[in-house]
């Protein structure tokens, strides 16, 4: 089995992705009947490869996206620049649209990847007096700063 068709089967088996540690995929992977070796070269195949992303934090977890991306620079770029970009009216379609502007206009990646950073802990849904409306917050400097 290749890793894209590994990861696909991850996707559609843990949609809300995996809580728990970095472990976690390696212990998946052998419930799965790989040796204890190869579930670790998998899950680091599958991790740099873009497949797999471990979210640290209060709700650590893996998500696993249907196609291969690089979720450190979309947290960079949303940390730096999703405020700038905030324009007038729904603040979901805002983050799907600033998302899938970097995935060269793929939105169910997009909205793949908004879910999962919802998931782990790291959007939220609050007022913004300086635009007088709600918006979406992303919260993960330290997790940034975990991946290094």
């Amino acid at each position: 089995m290749d890793l894209k068709d590994l990861a696909h089967e991850l996707r559609v088996q843990h949609p809300q992705g995996l809580v728990g540690e970095r472990e976690e995929l390696v212990t998946l992977l052998m419930q799965r009947g790989y040796g204890h070796p190869e579930a670790v070269r998998l899950a680091q195949a599958l991790e740099e490869q873009g497949y797999a992303h471990f979210l640290p934090g209060a709700q650590n977890r893996w998500v696993f996206t249907s196609k291969p991306l690089d979720l450190r620079g979309l947290m960079r770029a949303l940390d730096q620049e999703y405020r700038e970009f905030v324009g007038e009216g729904d603040e979901e379609e805002e983050a799907v649209l600033f998302l899938a502007a970097r995935l060269e206009g793929d939105r169910a990646v997009a909205r793949e990847v908004l879910e999962a950073l919802r998931l782990a802990g790291y959007v939220e849904s609050a007022y913004s007096p300086e635009l007088d409306r709600n918006r979406l917050f992303f919260r993960f400097p330290e997790a940034l700063r975990l991946f290094g």
